[in-house]
């Protein structure tokens, strides 16, 4: 009774701005925490089905993790395409919009490919295992680095129509869409285009979904809102989770070697090269090098855990 009594004493003595400010705070801390939980639960709880397994226990760190990368590369795009709110003018002038839809691609296209190298070093990248010479990659880098000026110069220079500009964007902008899609979802190799695709895909529905409520956030779509969270969590724990590396909190299977005992019922006193993709108290979840399915090994037949980059080795389907 006392301390009710204190705590109403201590409320009352705050100013009323002071008090509402800290309720609101601690309500946006809340659901901020909320947020970032559910979203690395499921994306950890995908990207285990995706082995065959999964880990029941909800206190790991890997969960705040994986919904700490899940938000910030939500937040990008999301101010990528806040910031585009200020080139709206365009569409409301006394042109068409489509008119300046080559300056606005462009812009837009500018931002998100630009965003990219900043994340390379927590991603592991695919690498073509029959290229020796980067050969084709310094082609489409040209390539893509001499597009990228030509449509510069013909958003910018003003004697060019606009439908020159604007289609000239637009089936450049396209094919890179169409290439980075085609090579994640269709070849599962994970490149650079990965990032960009991402980063211009949702901001794309941001400027989208902010055009359909006339540049306002409305309370009443919160329904809405929550199915394009889910379904983007979905994506980012399929495609880009388990591409992040295991040394940032990612998905990324790491390298080890592991000794088995001299009582393990699998290849008693040897060892083996793994790729460990999760591990608890009960034991460790290892897949092959090209292994889909992970293998569980129980923690009593384990003896030594090596980080190694040695995976060539690994069978306990058939045991050497």
């Amino acid at each position: 009774m006392e301390q009710d009594e204190t705590q109403q004493s201590t409320s009352s003595t705050l100013p009323p701005v002071v008090a509402i400010t800290l309720d609101a705070v601690s309500k946006s801390v809340a659901v901020f925490a909320i947020i970032l939980y559910g979203c690395g639960y499921l994306i950890i709880s995908v990207h285990q089905f995706s082995y065959g397994f999964v880990e029941t226990n909800p206190f790991r760190p890997r969960i705040a993790s994986a919904g700490a990368w899940f938000l910030l590369f939500m937040a990008i795009p999301l101010a990528i395409a806040r910031g585009m709110l200020k080139y709206r003018h365009l569409l409301e002038g006394q042109e068409k919009w489509w008119h300046n839809i080559g300056a606005i691609l462009f812009a837009y296209y500018t931002a998100c490919f630009f965003f990219g190298p900043l994340f390379f070093w927590m991603f592991d990248f695919y690498v073509d295992p029959i290229a020796v010479l980067p050969t084709p990659a310094i082609w489409k880098v040209a390539l893509a680095a001499a597009g990228f000026f030509v449509l510069a110069s013909l958003c910018i220079w003003k004697r060019v129509p606009w439908y020159v500009s604007g289609i000239a964007t637009v089936v450049l902008v396209g094919n890179l869409v169409r290439s980075a899609a085609i090579e994640l979802f269709a070849l599962g190799h994970f490149r650079f285009g990965a990032i960009w695709l991402w980063f211009f895909t949702i901001g794309v529905i941001a400027l989208v979904e902010m055009a359909s409520r006339s540049w306002k956030p409305r309370l009443g779509d919160w329904t809405q809102t929550v199915f394009l969270i889910l379904g983007a969590s979905l994506v980012f724990a399929s495609y880009y989770y388990p591409h992040i590396k295991s040394s940032w909190g990612g998905g990324a299977p790491i390298p080890v070697t592991i000794y088995f005992t001299r009582d393990s019922t699998v290849m008693p006193s040897q060892s083996v090269g793994a790729l460990l993709v999760d591990e608890s108290d009960a034991g460790l979840y290892v897949v092959g090098k090209n292994d889909k399915k992970a293998t569980f090994i129980p923690r009593n037949a384990v003896g030594l855990v090596y980080y190694s980059d040695d995976v060539s080795g690994f069978s306990l389907a058939k045991p050497k």
